[in-house]
């Protein structure tokens, strides 16, 4: 052994104390320090060298469990343990092609996608660098992507081979797995479509309907393909239908809400309709598609929140003076307080002039309102006035006009 060599085999009492700690004896400890002697000495990563180190980690985790190998090439060599197995699954996978590759001078990324393909991959990949010059990673990716599409294809073309109960469940599956990707993807391009749309100054109501109208209606479809069951019409027989989703549920209204998608004459007008997408259509379609275990109900808190806010409108059309003039002109009961009326009818007079004008709440001794009216004085001969009764002295002294005086 060389002297370079020598003295990286020497351990140093950190690695030595790593060692202790993870449980490894002596004699395992030389035999690893020299598999980490040669990684070290290989420097730069050509081909060829990315194949020596996979053999030499390779060889180094036969002698370890997974958890303690993790840890030895993390702390002793510097090499992250997903990257470790990388190399080796270069070393065991790609060894029959390992000439050919070097000849190539294919990458340590390239060797790392290519080893987990096939062979008909890896074949297939050789003969595209031979013939371009090069092999870069995304011709790797596009070689087993290909390959993977097909195997999908004659994997289904098996499932619709397959008869009995055991092929009908194989079909249910296939399409409960893609349909659903179907259904969230659709939805989650027409939620694409009604952000951009809010975005802007004004929301175009055409050119909107133009991207999300016919795609409502097939997301409306898919939905109810994947959710719902057959029926019978019940005045039509002969025509089944889709069921119906329970009314007022959670998925009957989005069922409902891509129905109105899908039909433009059902929009609200332009001028609502930003708050109709913003507050209805894109809070229900979000539930739908929502990966939380059980995500909340929006409409739930926005039917929580209307009533609020009715509750606070009525509360200030009590002080508005159109709806006190409204109470005016209504009939009074006979338990109507006036001096109520009074109160917060100088609270909105107050708070409209900004205090220049106010309502006294004291009631003039001549206007106070006679907790009993009194009967109707007698009939008086005309001719008579000489009398006058205590009743009528009474209206009189009540009368806010002076006394005329002959």
């Amino acid at each position: 052994m060389n002297t370079s060599r020598n003295t990286k085999t020497a351990l140093p009492s950190a690695f030595a104390r790593h060692y202790e700690k993870l449980g490894i004896d002596s004699n395992l400890r030389a035999r690893l320090e020299s598999s980490a002697s040669r990684i070290f000495d290989l420097g730069r990563r050509t081909t060829e060298q990315t194949f020596e180190l996979g053999d030499h980690l390779d060889e180094a985790s036969a002698l370890l469990d997974e958890g303690i190998f993790d840890k030895w090439v993390k702390n002793r060599c510097g090499i992250a343990p997903r990257t470790a197995r990388d190399y080796m699954s270069v070393f065991r996978n790609l060894g029959d092609f390992r000439d050919e590759l070097v000849d190539l001078s294919a990458g340590s990324t390239v060797l790392f996608h290519l080893a987990h393909a096939t062979h008909e991959q890896i074949r297939e990949a050789i003969a595209y660098a031979e013939e371009h010059g090069q092999l870069r990673v995304s011709d790797v990716k596009d070689i087993v992507a290909n390959g993977e599409e097909a195997e999908d294809k004659g994997a289904r073309s098996d499932v619709f081979a397959a008869g009995g109960v055991t092929g009908l469940k194989a079909l249910i599956a296939l399409k409960t797995r893609d349909g659903l990707k179907l259904f969230v993807v659709h939805i989650q391009v027409i939620l694409q479509a009604i952000g951009t749309a809010l975005e802007q100054k004004r929301v175009i109501k055409e050119a909107l309907a133009k991207e999300i109208e016919d795609l409502s209606r097939v997301a409306r479809m898919e939905l109810e393909s994947l959710a719902q069951f057959v029926e019978p019409d019940s005045d039509l027989r002969r025509h089944p239908r889709s069921t119906q989703f329970p009314r007022k549920s959670e998925w009957a209204v989005v069922n409902e809400t891509l129905q109105k998608l899908g039909l433009f004459e059902s929009w609200p007008k332009s001028k609502d309709l930003p708050g109709w997408l913003r507050d209805e259509v894109v809070p229900v379609l979000e539930w739908a598609i929502s990966k939380e275990r059980k995500p909340t109900w929006p409409m739930a808190l926005a039917a929580d929140d209307n009533t609020m806010a009715a509750v606070v409108v009525d509360d200030a059309a009590e002080l508005m003076p159109e709806a006190e003039a409204e109470q005016v002109d209504a009939p009074v009961g006979v338990e109507a307080n006036p001096d109520r009326f009074a109160e917060r009818f100088g609270d909105a007079l107050e708070q409209a002039t900004g205090g220049m004008m106010t309502v006294s709440s004291e009631t003039p001794k001549a206007r106070k309102q006679l907790e009993k009216v009194p009967p109707l004085a007698e009939d008086v001969p005309v001719g008579d006035f000489g009398a006058t009764s205590a009743d009528e002295t009474s209206i009189n002294e009540a009368s806010s006009s002076p006394a005329m005086t002959a």
